[in-house]
């Protein structure tokens, strides 16, 4: 009964983080309902969360919505950001953390709100080959600097990863939502396959609850990809606006309330 409640949680945390991140904002507290520590449960969230981003990025790659280019530059910052991260936990304070998170997720929350074009438009404003030498090094320079720390930030503390990815994207690289949040699932599943390596290793994953959720997860990213395809970003941002806004409450209420 435990295991096809985790399952069930997991499929409507895929949907919904295929469509506009916060997956985990889901998937995690329905972990810690089960008796898991709360190590254990982000460790066998990462599981979960692999798996997903696995399924929705095969559907958006495979729908051509995917920008190759930004994915290659930012893979490797990721990677190691994500390494360092969740190698950090237990050595420094979330305490500090929790408050910044929650600062940018609002601002970039606003930003969108008040912008209503910002990322409707699916035909890239400025190309790399049109981008003068130092607009390019530039969009570089902050595509390697930003992976890095929000891979960190993903190894580390997690919340908001895909905002923050699908943000820089849509900033820095000029797409719409749904090419964003394609390529921002790319980013993310090597952030998570990096963090659930540590944590294997480590021995921190429930197995049993974690192929459970990863089997929602997966049908419901699947299913919530296919959809944010067919519907584009239409679909795509007054959702990543409401998952977005609930992720502040609730970080700002665990913040006010220890």
């Amino acid at each position: 009964m435990v295991l096809f409640a985790i399952f069930c949680i997991g499929l409507a945390a895929g949907f919904v983080d295929a469509i506009a991140g916060g997956g985990g904002l889901i998937m995690l507290p329905g972990l810690l309902l089960t008796g898991l520590p709360v190590g254990g449960a982000i460790a066998t969230n990462k599981l979960c969360g692999t798996c997903g981003a696995i399924a929705s990025s095969l559907k958006f790659a495979t729908a051509n919505q995917v920008d190759w280019r930004a994915c290659r530059l930012m893979a490797l910052p990721i990677i190691l950001g994500s390494f360092l991260g969740s190698r950090s936990i237990g050595l420094l304070p979330t305490t500090w953390a929790e408050p910044l998170v929650i600062f940018l997720m609002t601002t970039i929350t606003l930003f969108v709100v008040f912008n209503p074009d910002f990322g409707m438009s699916s035909v890239p404003a400025v190309s790399i080959e049109q981008s003068s030498p130092q607009q390019t090094y530039k969009r570089v320079a902050l595509s390697l600097l930003l992976g890095l720390v929000i891979g960190f930030h993903d190894g580390f503390f997690g919340p908001g990863t895909g905002v923050f990815l699908v943000f820089v994207l849509l900033s820095l690289w000029s797409q719409g939502f749904l090419r964003a949040t394609g390529s921002a699932k790319i980013l993310n599943l090597l952030a998570n396959a990096t963090a659930l390596i540590t944590f294997a290793l480590s021995g921190n994953i429930s197995y049993s609850k974690g192929i459970a959720g990863a089997l929602g997860v997966t049908l419901g990213a699947y299913l919530g990809a296919t959809l944010a395809n067919k519907k584009g970003a239409k679909l795509i941002k007054p959702l990543f606006v409401t998952v977005t806004t609930i992720l502040i409450i609730k970080l700002l209420f665990n913040y006010l309330t220890p």
